[in-house]
């Protein structure tokens, strides 16, 4: 029946008859949850609240259901989705606004507040699925009581009484079910996955599903009731983690044994409440932890709370007991990795309580910690390790180092498992268990690079982890020929994590600081000399391996992965294997590995310009090669499916950065040496001519018309390197002007400085030649690009990242018009340094433009040839010497749309 109720009249079912065998029907065990169901439907029927009240008054329902046994636990949830209905019912008469419902609030909270009980009692049942049939209607009664708040009316007697009965069983729900199914140490090991970690069942998804909105339930409590909150909130953890440092835990029992011994079950639940009071606290406020006050102890504030709800120090104290309560010797799986969760979620606890940080980094190290019975719990807590230790303030590590290596050293061997080569291949997922060993390298790594740590300790614990890694490549690669190394997967996954745990070791000290804003070749050096040699060895070790066994994109992969990571630590003395890395990883790689190499050149040549100038320039027709390589094989033959298009779409936009970022980086001058000049043209011949008119891909567009615009400014308008190329904000290119005296010819500019390093002059008659090439192909090539590229029919000037193509090629066509003033197209550059950067990026643009050979090829060839006007080309060169680019860019879409029609 209760499937037409939903459409048929209401009247056929609400009578005295029918009623009054539904409710005969609730007596009956076998059809007493269809009865019920069937009442659920006929209350959560459509109708006006006034009548809805009427039907609910009618049936009185709520009699009805507290008159009911409900022991049978399929009846329980039946009754409990009914009660949920009709609370759901009653709020909503509540808080409806019609005028002609005001009479029916007053009824409908009175019948509400005679349901509460019921609700609170289903909430509280022992069974999870019981305890969410009336999550709706508890969910709508807060919400209903926080609006109440906001308008500033003061909660009823009755209404406060709810809430603090409601708040403890929230609490108490958080809990594991005593009976909860967790696996033995033992079976973890073997149901898991190739990493021996324990898959997340269904059960495990439900109930945590449950505490996410058991929680939204107790954070709005903690809104309507802050003191309520803390209080309920702040006992309850104080409670446990006092009986838990009085009596301890059990592993083994889930529910507390009577002698005051916790179960597993109450003492995961303080860490838990810890957790959520500290989350509460992060969401509203950033957590800065204050000491403890004079003359009081730490812990010694653990009874207090706050009248106006969570407070920092309530959480330090909890915190506090949390640790002292020794509730992370328990070895169920359920503790620790939310204990060490906790303990890196809130490090700055440890800033200001520093005697703290040696009992938890003890506990890390200890059984529960990093050599727990569970592999899935052990590989969670060698992660949360190397958080731990990352957040810590660096000198407070010297003390530590020698004792942690000593810890983890036996978890530091490395045993390749060749099952997780095709995974780790083609699905990214990884390679097992090595990549949580991983954190326990660079962790080792981080407990190293303090500078206050003795550098004869260091060197040893520094020998003590890099020897067993390069004894053991080194074996490698002596047992065998590179041929045969090559064809046993196993060797080659082996070879790999000696090198990626060789890079994460060197990953856990600081980046070497370079100042980017000077031209000085020499940075502040971290690294003690005996330290720095250590990792040069190891960079020139990975060098030979990749060097030999560069056909194998798993030895890429490391060496990539190792050199960056030396390049970002030692700084310009790893440079020199800069040209080795790229030249060998050039030669083999695919096209998602060119991808991510065009990436680290990015950041490479930022963060070492200008010395890398040299090294730049002799990788830049390589590694160019290799790129236009990759895409004359795809326009020969098409794309083989959609993977490849998309991994060819990424290699497009990784040059165009790549190339955009040695303009920004104020490198313009390795395009211009001896060796490279003569193919200036060549190169940006497939940017403007394909990647800029390629409509398929606007973002493509965008920087390919970039990189023209920082092209056309270094070589035709700046070419003594006055200037910096690079896209500044206006307050900085404020200072820059501020601080570089035009007259004061002796200070030398970042690409003047590139030029100092490359060994090349202005005048010099490679650059001159490559500088007038450049011009006749903006003439002929890049200028018609601008109007063909938004005039094609697959270019929609509506598309949003159209718009911002549009707004590029405007860009370039006024850097264009500002290349042709005779100032600057007949003399040697030097007329730039006395023009501010914002003024010359500007307009208006100066000079006389029937003299500016590009407004006269503009308005007498170009766009006549197009089909425009005299007077409109006319009208066109004019609004571009005088517009700003904002002006432009709407004058430019305008005419463009004119054009096509």
């Amino acid at each position: 029946m209760g499937v037409y109720v939903s459409w048929i009249d209401i009247s056929l079912v609400v009578n005295q008859p029918f009623v009054s065998v539904i409710f005969s029907l609730l007596k009956a065990p076998a059809l007493r949850g269809q009865a019920c169901h069937c009442l659920a439907e006929i209350v959560g029927k459509g109708m006006r609240p006034v009548d809805k009240l009427f039907l609910i008054q009618f049936l009185d329902i709520v009699d009805v259901m507290s008159q009911l046994e409900v022991g049978d636990i399929e009846f329980a949830e039946e009754v409990g989705k009914l009660a949920n209905v009709v609370g759901v019912e009653l709020t909503a008469i509540w808080v409806d606004k019609d005028p002609a419902t005001s009479e029916a609030h007053a009824p409908a909270v009175a019948m509400l507040e005679k349901l509460m009980p019921l609700l609170l009692g289903f909430l509280s049942h022992e069974y999870d699925e019981v305890s969410a049939s009336v999550f709706a209607s508890i969910g709508e009664i807060l919400s209903v009581f926080k609006k109440i708040q906001r308008d500033g009316v003061p909660l009823a007697a009755s209404q406060q009484d709810f809430l603090s009965r409601l708040m403890p069983i929230l609490v108490d729900k958080l809990k594991y079910g005593e009976d909860y199914p967790w696996p033995a140490a033992a079976d973890a090991s073997s149901t898991g996955d190739n990493d021996g970690s324990l898959d997340e069942n269904d059960e495990e998804v439900l109930f945590s599903e449950m505490r996410r909105s058991l929680r939204a339930f107790i954070d709005a409590i903690a809104q309507i009731a802050p003191a309520l909150y803390d209080n309920i909130m702040l006992t309850t953890a104080q409670d446990i983690f006092k009986q838990c440092n009085q009596y301890g835990v059990s592993a083994e029992q889930a529910g507390d044994d009577g002698h005051g011994r916790l179960g597993w079950v109450r003492a995961e639940l303080g860490v838990f409440l810890t957790q959520a009071y500290g989350e509460r606290l992060s969401s509203s406020r950033a957590l800065r932890f204050n000491g403890p006050k004079h003359g009081q102890s730490n812990g010694s504030q653990v009874n207090r709370t706050s009248a106006n709800g969570p407070s920092i120090e309530s959480l330090a104290d909890l915190l506090t007991m949390m640790i002292q309560s020794g509730v992370v010797a328990c070895q169920h799986p359920a503790i620790a990795p939310l204990y060490f969760e906790n303990c890196v979620r809130f490090s700055g606890y440890f800033d200001v309580r520093k005697e703290a940080v040696t009992p938890v980094l003890t506990s890390f190290l200890g059984a529960t910690g990093v050599r727990h019975p569970y592999t899935s719990v052990r590989m969670r807590v060698w992660y949360f390790l190397h958080r731990f230790v990352k957040n810590l303030h660096i000198s407070d590590l010297s003390v530590y180092s020698s004792d942690f290596i000593s810890a983890v050293n036996d978890l530091l061997l490395i045993s390749a498992d060749p099952s997780t080569i095709n995974g780790a291949l083609t699905a990214g997922t990884g390679y097992g268990m090595f990549d949580s060993q991983l954190f326990l390298f660079e962790s080792c790594g981080i407990m190293l690079s303090p500078g206050n740590l003795d550098d004869t300790a260091r060197m040893s614990l520094l020998q003590h982890l890099f020897n067993p890694l390069f004894s053991g490549a080194q074996r490698m690669m002596n047992s065998r020929s590179s041929e045969q190394i090559l064809q046993d997967p196993r060797s080659l996954l082996q070879i790999h994590h000696y090198l990626t745990a060789i890079g994460s070791i060197v990953k856990g000290f600081p980046d070497v600081r370079v100042d980017s804003k000077t031209v000085s070749i020499s940075s502040p050096h971290q690294l003690s000399p005996s330290t720095a040699q250590v990792f040069l060895k190891a960079a020139d070790m990975c060098v030979a391996i990749l060097e030999a066994l560069r056909d194998s994109h798993l030895i890429r992969e490391a060496t990539r992965f190792a050199l960056s990571r030396m390049l970002s630590v030692l700084g310009a003395e790893a440079l020199p294997y800069l040209h080795r890395l790229v030249d060998n990883l050039v030669s083999s790689c695919a096209v998602e590995e060119l991808s991510d190499l065009l990436g680290l050149l990015d950041l490479i040549i930022f963060k070492f310009k200008p010395q890398v100038a040299p090294i730049a320039s002799k990788l830049l027709l390589p590694v160019i090669s290799k790129v236009y390589g990759f895409l004359d094989q795809v326009a020969q033959g098409g794309a083989s499916g959609t993977d490849e298009a998309r991994l060819l779409q990424d290699l497009r936009k990784a040059y165009l950065s790549w190339v955009l970022a040695i303009f920004n980086s104020d490198l313009d001058w390795i395009f211009l040496v001896e060796s490279n000049a003569p193919h200036l043209v060549t190169i940006f011949q497939p940017i403007a001519g394909q990647l800029a008119t390629d409509a398929a891909s606007p973002p493509c567009q965008k920087l390919a018309f970039s990189v023209l615009f920082k092209a056309i400014q270094a070589w035709m308008v700046d070419p003594m390197g006055w200037h910096t190329l690079a896209t500044l904000t206006p307050s900085a290119a404020a200072a820059i002007n501020n601080a570089a005296n035009s007259k004061d010819r002796s200070r030398v500019f970042l690409r003047q400085a590139a030029a100092q390093e490359l060994g090349i002059g202005s005048d010099s008659e490679s650059a001159r030649e490559a500088r007038s090439q450049f011009k006749q192909f903006v003439l002929n090539t890049v200028v018609p690009a601008c109007f063909e590229t938004p005039t094609r029919p697959e270019f929609s000037m509506a598309d949003a990242q159209a718009s911002l193509v549009v707004s590029e090629i405007a860009l370039v066509l006024q850097m264009t018009l500002l290349a042709g003033r005779p100032d600057l197209a007949s003399g040697d550059g030097s007329s730039v340094a006395a023009i501010p950067l914002p003024q010359l990026l500007a307009p208006p643009i100066g000079g006389d433009l029937n003299q500016n050979q590009f407004a006269v090829y503009l308005s007498s060839a170009l766009l006549p040839r197009m089909g425009c006007p005299a007077s409109m080309a006319t009208e066109f060169v004019q609004a571009l010497a005088s517009l700003d680019q904002k002006q432009f860019k709407k004058y430019f879409s305008a005419f463009l749309t004119n054009s096509s029609q």
